[in-house]
């Protein structure tokens, strides 16, 4: 009688691990999921950093911030006149 208590009782111990290995290959898989959208994520911040390091280079150069003020606002010397040419 003594026996299929032991073996009962290991049983479900068996049973109860098992549950849990399952249960942590679980999260380790979408911890892993999680990690791989993190670093995409990374890439893309990074990639976007270099584009603004490199928009921050240009218009660090006072010509350059000049010649952009001049195409998208309008902006003239006060001794200049602007001709605005429509198609």
């Amino acid at each position: 009688m003594g026996k299929y208590i032991t073996i009962a009782i290991l049983a479900v111990i068996i049973v109860f691990v098992s549950i849990k290995a399952f249960g942590m290959f679980g999260k380790g898989r979408d911890m892993g999921d999680q990690l791989q959208a993190s670093k995409e994520k990374m890439e893309l911040l990074s990639k976007e950093n270099e584009e603004l390091q490199a928009q921050l280079n240009y218009f660090s150069h006072e010509e350059n911030l000049e010649k952009e003020l001049r195409a998208k606002f309008n902006y003239k010397k006060p001794d200049e006149k602007i001709m605005i040419i429509t198609p």
